[in-house]
Protein backbone atom coordinates (compact mmCIF):
# COMPACT_ATOMS: atom_id res chain seq x y z
CA UNK A 1 0.00 0.00 0.00
CA UNK A 2 1.47 3.58 -1.09
CA UNK A 3 2.36 5.87 1.27
CA UNK A 4 -0.32 8.34 0.21
CA UNK A 5 -3.12 6.14 0.87
CA UNK A 6 -2.16 4.77 3.86
CA UNK A 7 -2.49 8.40 5.32
CA UNK A 8 -5.54 8.80 4.17
CA UNK A 9 -6.87 5.44 5.73
CA UNK A 10 -4.67 6.87 9.38
CA UNK A 11 -7.33 9.90 9.83
CA UNK A 12 -10.47 7.64 8.95
CA UNK A 13 -10.39 6.79 12.95
CA UNK A 14 -10.11 10.05 13.62
CA UNK A 15 -13.26 11.14 11.70
CA UNK A 16 -14.94 8.59 13.13
CA UNK A 17 -14.06 9.48 16.92
CA UNK A 18 -15.09 12.74 16.35
CA UNK A 19 -18.21 12.22 14.97
CA UNK A 20 -19.20 9.71 18.06
CA UNK A 21 -18.10 12.40 20.18
CA UNK A 22 -19.67 15.07 18.43
CA UNK A 23 -22.91 13.10 18.29
CA UNK A 24 -22.72 12.35 22.08
CA UNK A 25 -22.30 15.68 23.26
CA UNK A 26 -25.39 16.33 20.74
CA UNK A 27 -28.26 15.84 23.36
CA UNK A 28 -31.55 14.91 22.29
CA UNK A 29 -33.30 16.72 24.84
CA UNK A 30 -32.29 20.04 24.36
CA UNK A 31 -35.36 22.59 25.03
CA UNK A 32 -37.88 23.76 22.26
CA UNK A 33 -35.65 21.42 20.11
CA UNK A 34 -36.11 21.40 16.46
CA UNK A 35 -36.08 17.95 14.22
CA UNK A 36 -32.64 18.78 13.12
CA UNK A 37 -31.47 19.68 16.40
CA UNK A 38 -29.15 16.59 16.81
CA UNK A 39 -27.90 16.44 13.21
CA UNK A 40 -26.89 20.36 13.24
CA UNK A 41 -25.16 20.34 16.44
CA UNK A 42 -23.57 17.17 15.32
CA UNK A 43 -22.04 18.73 12.56
CA UNK A 44 -20.93 21.89 14.09
CA UNK A 45 -19.42 20.04 17.23
CA UNK A 46 -17.60 17.58 14.72
CA UNK A 47 -16.41 20.59 12.20
CA UNK A 48 -14.83 22.13 15.59
CA UNK A 49 -13.20 19.97 17.12
CA UNK A 50 -11.84 18.85 13.59
CA UNK A 51 -10.18 22.50 13.07
CA UNK A 52 -9.03 21.85 16.34
CA UNK A 53 -7.29 19.16 15.13
CA UNK A 54 -5.84 19.70 12.02
CA UNK A 55 -5.46 23.05 13.02
CA UNK A 56 -2.48 21.59 14.87
CA UNK A 57 -1.92 18.47 12.66
CA UNK A 58 -1.34 20.16 9.59
CA UNK A 59 -0.23 23.39 10.33
CA UNK A 60 1.00 24.26 14.08
CA UNK A 61 3.20 21.13 13.98
CA UNK A 62 4.73 21.18 10.94
CA UNK A 63 5.49 24.88 10.97
CA UNK A 64 6.09 25.45 14.12
CA UNK A 65 7.41 22.76 16.32
CA UNK A 66 9.43 20.93 14.50
CA UNK A 67 11.48 23.90 13.68
CA UNK A 68 13.32 25.82 15.70
CA UNK A 69 10.31 28.52 16.11
CA UNK A 70 9.04 26.54 19.57
CA UNK A 71 8.40 29.48 21.81
CA UNK A 72 5.96 30.72 18.28
CA UNK A 73 4.07 27.21 18.64
CA UNK A 74 3.41 27.58 22.07
CA UNK A 75 2.53 31.34 21.92
CA UNK A 76 0.33 30.10 19.00
CA UNK A 77 -1.31 27.04 20.72
CA UNK A 78 -2.28 29.55 23.66
CA UNK A 79 -3.82 31.55 21.34
CA UNK A 80 -5.63 29.26 19.32
CA UNK A 81 -6.42 27.16 22.83
CA UNK A 82 -7.75 30.48 24.56
CA UNK A 83 -9.23 32.55 22.09
CA UNK A 84 -9.48 32.08 18.27
CA UNK A 85 -11.15 28.25 18.55
CA UNK A 86 -13.41 28.66 21.55
CA UNK A 87 -14.91 32.02 20.21
CA UNK A 88 -15.15 30.26 16.95
CA UNK A 89 -16.75 27.54 18.31
CA UNK A 90 -19.10 29.12 20.44
CA UNK A 91 -20.20 31.61 17.43
CA UNK A 92 -21.01 28.51 15.22
CA UNK A 93 -23.37 26.89 18.21
CA UNK A 94 -25.07 30.81 18.37
CA UNK A 95 -25.77 30.87 14.49
CA UNK A 96 -26.91 27.67 14.22
CA UNK A 97 -29.05 28.22 17.12
CA UNK A 98 -27.41 24.73 18.50
CA UNK A 99 -26.16 26.66 21.47
CA UNK A 100 -28.63 26.71 25.08
CA UNK A 101 -27.68 30.23 25.61
CA UNK A 102 -28.21 33.69 23.86
CA UNK A 103 -25.67 35.86 22.85
CA UNK A 104 -26.26 37.94 26.00
CA UNK A 105 -25.95 35.00 28.70
CA UNK A 106 -23.06 33.65 26.26
CA UNK A 107 -21.53 37.20 27.27
CA UNK A 108 -22.31 36.96 30.80
CA UNK A 109 -21.13 35.33 34.01
CA UNK A 110 -23.20 32.51 32.41
CA UNK A 111 -20.91 31.86 29.29
CA UNK A 112 -17.94 31.47 31.27
CA UNK A 113 -18.80 27.54 31.99
CA UNK A 114 -19.75 27.24 28.10
CA UNK A 115 -16.18 28.91 27.42
CA UNK A 116 -13.84 26.79 29.81
CA UNK A 117 -15.79 24.00 28.18
CA UNK A 118 -14.28 25.04 24.97
CA UNK A 119 -11.30 25.61 26.04
CA UNK A 120 -10.83 22.00 27.26
CA UNK A 121 -12.81 20.56 24.18
CA UNK A 122 -10.21 22.53 22.17
CA UNK A 123 -7.22 21.70 24.02
CA UNK A 124 -7.61 18.33 23.38
CA UNK A 125 -8.09 18.07 20.39
CA UNK A 126 -5.31 20.07 19.03
CA UNK A 127 -3.60 18.01 21.44
CA UNK A 128 -4.36 14.78 19.98
CA UNK A 129 -3.03 16.71 16.53
CA UNK A 130 -0.12 17.51 17.72
CA UNK A 131 0.38 14.44 19.02
CA UNK A 132 -0.88 12.63 15.99
CA UNK A 133 0.98 14.41 13.72
CA UNK A 134 4.19 13.44 15.52
CA UNK A 135 3.22 9.70 16.07
CA UNK A 136 2.80 9.89 12.24
CA UNK A 137 6.61 11.56 11.96
CA UNK A 138 8.28 9.11 13.84
CA UNK A 139 7.12 6.40 11.64
CA UNK A 140 7.74 8.43 8.45
CA UNK A 141 4.16 8.49 7.07
CA UNK A 142 4.53 12.36 6.51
Amino acid sequence: MNRKRTLILLQIPVWVIAMFIAWFFSSDSFPGMRSSYVVLSTLVLSIWMLGSFYLFYSYLVPKFLTGANRRLFWLYGLIFVLIIMPVVGLILLLLTGTSALTLSETLSAQGLLPYTGSVIITLVCGVLGALYRLLLRRYHYV
